[in-house]
C-alpha cells in the first residue's frame, strides 16, 4: 500500500507537467473572410484552435468597442494524412462594423495564449445591405431641409424587403444631442409596388424638436434582423435562421434661430396653425355679486407638443376673484404631425357691482408655412355685475360750475343727529316679557295636547308597560337572580353583625357562587367540597345561633371581616378562571377531525 502511494506521488508531477506542456503547445490562428468591406456589410472572424484538449470559453468583450457581435458558432474537424492525425476547432464570429475607416480587431486571450490583432478597412459606398439591394434596402425621409429652432421635424425610416420571414427587426436608436425626439405611434407595416416589384415596407416615424440653432446631424441608420428559410433542425426542432443587415448614411439639416422680429416676443411658437376658443358655463350678462361663472379657453397648436404650450389666462382681474384649475395638456398625431392642446379652466366670482373689464388674450406665434409672425386674439369683454338684489348701478353725473379742486378742498359736514335718527328708525323694538309669555303658552299647549291625544287614551296600556318593566328590572336585580346584589347584601349583613341575616345572605350568595348545586341550608354548604374554606365560618355561625352553652364563645370566634375578605378572594379567583377559560375558547384551534 505504501509503495502504491509513493508511485502515485511520483507520477502526479509528471502528469501536471505534460498537461502544462500541452497547453503551451496549443496553436491559435485568426483570420477574416475579407479585409475591406463596405459600410453596412458584415465580416466573418474565425479563431482556429489546433489540438484542443480542454474546454474553452471565449471572452468577446474587447470586440464590442468597434464592432457589434451578431452571432457565434463552432466547427470541429479531424483529419489523418499518412498516419498523422490533426484536429482543430473553429470559433466563427459574425461582426458588424460600427464606424468607417480603419478598424482593428483586437487581440483576445484564450487559455493563456494571445491572438494577433487584425486591421480591416470599412468604406462608405452608400446604402447597402448584406443581401442584394433588390431584396433589402433602407430609405430615410425628412419633411423639410431647413427648420427653426424648436420647430417640429418629421423624420421617417423605411425598410424595403422582398425576403419572407424577417424576425426581430432592430434599428439604430435615434439619439441626437440638443434635441427632443418622440416616436410617432407604433411602426407601420404595408406593401408598396416599385417598378413592378412588390415590396414589404416596415416604417418608423419620429418627430424631432431641435433645441439649438446650427447644423443638425442625423446619424447613420443601421438595421439588423433574422431571416428563416422555413426549414428546421431535425434534432432540436428549431428554425434555421441567418442574420441580415442594411445601412444608410445619415444626413445634415440647417436649424435657423428665431427671426429678428420675433426675438422680443413673450412666446416663441413655430407652428403651422394656432387657435384659441373660449366658452362660459353661464350667461355672463346676468351675473350678480357672489355668482360664479366658469371660463374655459382651449389652445390648439399644429406642430408642437401640448407640454410646451405656455399659460395664457390672466392671473388677476379687478373686482373678480379667480380660481384656476390645473391645465389639461394633451398630445395627438394627425397625418403624421404632432398636435398639442392646452385647456385652462378658471372660475370667476364678482365681488363688486358695476362694469368689469375682462382683458384680451393675445398669443403671438410664427407661421412656418408663410414665414410670418401672426397673433391669435380673444378680445376683451365688458360685463355689468348687478347687486345681490339684482339692481345694476347706473352712472350718475353732477353738473356744476365750480372747479373740481374747490369741491375737493371743501370739508364735508357730518350731521350726527340725522345719522342717529336713521339708526333708531331701522331698529324694531320688541317687548321681551310678552315674548316669554308667548313661549310659555305654546309649551303648555304642546304638553296638554300630548296628554290629551297620546297619554290619556292609552293610560291603561302605559301603566301595564311601566309595571312590567318595573317587575322585570326588580327581578333582574333581586338577590335571588343577581350574584353581585347577593354579595352586597352579605357584606352589609356582616358589617351589621346580624348572625341570622349573615346566615341567610351567605346561603343565597353560595348558591350563586357554586352554581351547579342547589343550596338552601347551611348543611348544604358543609356538604359541598369546592369551597372548604367556608366550612369553618359556617360551623362558627351555626354554633353561635343554636348552641346555648357555647354561644358567647362562638360569637367571639366568628369574625365577619375575615369572612368578607375570604368571599372577596373567592370571587376574584373565579373571575380570573372565567376570563382565562374565555380566552382559551376564543383562541383555541378547531379540532383536526370533526366527529
Amino acid at each position: 500500500m505504501v509503495i502504491k502511494l509513493i508511485r502515485l506521488f511520483l507520477l502526479l508531477p509528471l502528469v501536471i507537467f505534460c498537461s502544462f506542456a500541452g497547453a503551451q503547445d496549443q496553436i491559435l490562428e485568426v483570420s477574416v473572410d475579407r479585409s475591406e468591406l463596405a459600410r453596412g456589410e458584415t465580416l466573418t472572424y474565425t479563431i482556429r484552435v489546433y489540438d484542443q484538449r480542454q474546454g474553452m470559453q471565449l471572452d468577446l468583450t474587447p470586440l464590442t468597442d468597434e464592432f457589434d457581435v451578431l452571432g457565434t458558432r463552432t466547427s470541429s474537424q479531424i483529419r489523418s494524412i499518412n498516419g498523422t492525425v490533426e484536429s482543430w476547432t473553429d470559433y466563427i464570429v459574425t461582426l458588424f462594423p460600427l464606424a468607417e475607416g480603419e478598424l482593428t480587431i483586437p487581440s483576445l486571450e484564450i487559455n493563456d495564449a494571445v491572438t494577433n490583432p487584425i486591421i480591416i478597412s470599412v468604406v462608405n459606398e452608400g446604402p447597402r445591405s448584406n443581401q442584394s439591394n433588390e431584396e433589402l434596402f433602407l430609405e430615410i425621409e425628412l419633411n423639410k431641409e431647413t427648420v427653426y429652432v424648436q420647430e417640429q421635424l418629421l423624420f421617417t425610416i423605411r425598410l424595403y424587403y422582398t425576403i419572407n420571414g424577417i424576425r426581430n427587426p432592430q434599428f439604430t436608436e435615434l439619439e441626437i444631442p440638443d434635441t427632443v425626439i418622440q416616436l410617432i405611434g407604433s411602426p407601420n407595416q404595408y406593401e408598396k409596388l416599385i417598378d413592378g416589384v412588390r415590396y414589404g415596407v416596415y416604417e418608423k416615424r419620429y418627430v424631432v424638436f431641435p433645441q439649438r440653432s446650427g447644423s443638425l446631424e442625423i446619424p447613420d441608420i443601421l438595421f439588423r434582423g433574422e431571416v428563416t428559410d422555413g426549414s428546421s433542425n431535425f434534432v432540436f426542432r428549431n428554425l434555421n435562421t441567418r442574420r441580415v443587415t442594411a445601412f444608410i448614411e445619415g444626413i445634415s439639416i440647417q436649424v435657423d434661430e428665431r427671426p429678428e422680429i420675433a426675438r422680443d416676443t413673450q412666446f416663441w411658437l413655430p407652428v403651422a396653425n394656432l387657435t384659441l376658443e373660449e366658452s362660459w358655463s353661464a350667461d355672463i350678462s346676468a351675473l350678480k355679486v357672489g355668482d360664479s361663472a366658469v371660463r374655459t379657453i382651449t389652445m390648439v397648436a399644429d406642430g408642437l407638443d401640448g407640454a410646451v404650450l405656455p399659460p395664457f389666462s390672466p392671473t388677476e382681474i379687478e373686482s373678480l376673484n379667480l380660481y384656476a384649475d390645473p391645465p389639461d395638456i394633451q398630445r395627438t398625431f394627425v397625418d403624421g404631425s404632432i398636435v398639442g392642446s392646452r385647456v385652462e379652466t378658471m372660475t370667476m366670482v364678482p365681488t363688486l357691482a358695476g362694469s368689469i373689464e375682462i382683458p384680451e388674450i393675445s398669443v403671438p406665434w410664427w407661421n412656418i408655412n408663410t414665414d410670418l409672425q401672426e397673433r391669435t386674439v380673444i378680445p376683451a369683454v365688458y360685463i355689468n355685475i348687478a347687486t345681490v338684489e339684482g339692481e345694476v348701478p347706473s352712472e350718475q353725473s353732477v353738473s356744476s360750475t365750480v372747479d373740481i379742486e374747490t369741491l375737493l378742498e371743501t370739508t364735508p359736514i357730518v350731521d350726527q343727529e340725522m345719522i342717529d335718527a336713521q339708526a333708531e328708525a331701522q331698529i324694531i323694538a320688541v317687548n321681551a316679557i310678552w315674548l316669554n309669555y308667548l313661549i310659555a303658552l305654546a309649551f303648555v299647549i304642546v304638553i296638554a295636547s300630548i296628554y290629551r291625544l297620546v297619554i290619556r287614551p292609552n293610560k291603561q296600556a302605559i301603566n301595564t308597560f311601566i309595571n312590567a318593566q318595573r317587575a322585570r328590572i326588580g327581578e333582574k336585580y333581586s338577590p335571588e337572580n343577581n350574584e353581585t346584589v347577593a354579595y352586597r347584601q352579605l357584606v352589609h349583613a356582616c358589617r351589621g353583625k346580624d348572625l341570622n341575616r349573615i346566615r341567610e345572605t351567605l346561603i343565597q350568595w353560595s348558591d350563586h357562587y357554586l352554581g351547579k348545586h342547589t343550596l338552601s341550608t347551611m348543611e348544604d354548604i358543609l356538604r359541598q367540597t369546592e369551597t372548604p374554606e367556608l366550612h369553618k365560618h359556617v360551623v362558627h355561625i351555626q354554633t353561635a345561633l343554636f348552641s346555648t352553652d357555647s354561644r358567647r364563645h362562638s360569637e367571639l370566634d366568628f369574625n365577619p371581616q375575615i369572612l368578607i375578605g375570604l368571599i372577596a378572594s373567592l370571587r376574584r379567583s373565579k373571575r380570573k378562571k372565567q376570563t382565562h377559560a374565555k380566552r382559551e375558547e376564543r383562541f383555541a384551534l378547531p379540532p383536526l377531525y370533526r366527529t
